[in-house]
């Protein structure tokens, strides 16, 4: 069929979004199925358990957590309707997971995530090439995840589309559909606290910018002001069972799982640690800890060994200030060394190709600061609306106080690559009629990537000289 290249590249161009979500599906799903299925280690199979406790004899009922509600119900109530929908074709729990999240790693890199860039820079367009590219480095840097049912991709996801729909504070149902995925989020990835706040922001932002230009249709100060109360409607819609499991628990209606026990050891743990990685290569331990020296002291003279709360926390902060400045600093450049692809390392020493990953992860990284701080390349992405990738970076915020593992930076990660590929990059070297000088900016690039990958490799080289089993 000699048309067939034709017809498939006019398809293409015609569909981005659905060509690149088809391609980026099939590569995840790929890779899942060669890397076979694995067992479901702690909280992922916390959380496939607690996907077959909503059910009773004839009705639907709000699960029993055996564990006080730690993980919440988002990520076990929709495990337990895809195993629903899927269950009239196979009972092969790891399929199953692996098909949801291939469909989600598709969903982000190729609809998602390109949505959202062009809210950021309007007129930068998304190909079903770019779409395919950063649906390529999601599973290239994140595949082992695809193998686990753990909450990660699903906030994310749900966070993306929170983000995207408070875009359209005119729309009724788009508003109160952005606070249920923003509850949603919230309920899957308790740490993703300050998204209800930047959406509100963001409303607020919207309503301002449009001051005075109508006074009918989306901007009707009536309209905009059941939009936002819709919006937090739907966030309370959605926190709601939560708070009726922690009632049924304890007692208390906290809207969030986890509370002050999760918080106070996610807390001291963010003390004592650089970085945290789960282990499960053998009977050493299940957890690789990556120590930091330089807390040491502080940990010590804490009352019982632990942090309490964000209070104290706060206090350690005020008496401490650099300290707490270098243990974020620490946190963060770990937070984004990709030393490994899963959630749970089978291996300690990783192969060259992931040492490579991990140069690429920073790299991708200095490429996106990059874009922000040239000049000539922020101006060639035109007119910005920079809260957005702002409000998307404010949600990782309170995890660099905590136990810091690579999957919480996630949002970070994203927004790099993002920035990393979207279109319009000028060119470094000068004319040739500037001789020489035609080089000055290239020098200048490549003498920040050196600083760069000076500063962010002593670092994860310090990490490692402090890595222990736990």
């Amino acid at each position: 069929m000699p048309g067939l290249p034709n017809r498939v590249a006019r398809r293409s161009k015609s569909h981005p979004a659905a060509t690149a979500f088809l391609v980026v599906f099939a590569l995840a799903l790929a890779v899942a199925l060669i890397q076979g299925a694995k067992p479901f280690y702690w909280d992922s199979g916390e959380y496939w358990r607690l996907s077959h406790a909503f059910t009773a004899p004839g009705h639907l009922v709000l699960p029993d957590f055996e564990d006080d509600g730690l993980r919440g119900y988002a990520l076990p109530l929709v495990l337990f309707l895809w195993r629903e929908v899927l269950g009239l074709f196979t009972d092969n729990a790891a399929f199953m997971v692996m098909l949801l999240y291939s469909l989600l790693f598709a969903a982000i890199g190729a609809l998602l995530a390109p949505r959202f860039a062009r809210i950021a820079w309007p007129e930068r367009t998304w190909g079903a090439t770019r779409r395919v590219l950063l649906g390529a480095l999601l599973v290239l840097f994140w595949g082992g995840f695809l193998n686990y049912p753990l909450s990660d991709f699903p906030a994310l996801a749900a966070a993306l589309a929170a983000l995207i729909l408070v875009t359209r504070p005119q729309s009724r149902l788009a508003m109160l559909a952005s606070g249920l995925t923003a509850g949603l989020a919230l309920v899957a990835r308790p740490a993703y606290l300050l998204l209800v706040p930047c959406l509100v922001g963001l409303a607020v932002w919207d309503w301002w910018e449009h001051r005075g230009e109508g006074e009918g249709g989306g901007e009707n100060p009536r309209r905009r002001a059941l939009g936002l109360a819709l919006l937090l409607l739907g966030v309370v819609v959605a926190l709601i069972p939560q708070g009726l499991i922690h009632h049924h628990e304890s007692g208390n209606l906290n809207p969030l799982p986890g509370g002050s026990s999760l918080a106070s050891t996610q807390l001291t743990q963010g003390l004592k640690l650089q970085r945290l990685d789960g282990w499960v290569g053998d009977d050493r331990g299940t957890s690789l800890e990556y120590r930091d020296p330089s807390t040491a002291g502080i940990v010590r003279d804490l009352p019982g060994g632990k942090v309490t709360g964000s209070g104290e926390y706060a206090e350690i902060a005020l008496q401490h200030p650099l300290t707490i400045a270098g243990v974020f600093l620490r946190h963060l450049v770990n937070g984004l060394d990709q030393r490994y692809t899963t959630p749970y390392v089978e291996h300690l020493d990783p192969p060259a190709t992931r040492r490579l990953l991990r140069v690429a992860g920073f790299a991708i990284v200095f490429l996106a600061l990059l874009r922000v701080l040239w000049p000539a390349a922020r101006r060639r992405l035109g007119p910005a609306r920079w809260r957005y990738p702002v409000a998307l970076l404010l949600i990782t915020v309170t995890s660099l106080a905590g136990a810091m593992e690579t999957r919480f930076l996630l949002p970070i990660y994203l927004l790099a690559a993002l920035l990393a590929l979207v279109p319009g990059w000028p060119n470094p070297i000068g004319s040739r009629e500037a001789g020489l000088r035609r080089y000055r900016t290239l020098a200048l690039i490549a003498a920040g990537a050196i600083v760069y990958f000076a500063i962010v490799w002593a670092i994860a080289g310090s990490a490692s000289d402090h890595v222990y089993f736990a």
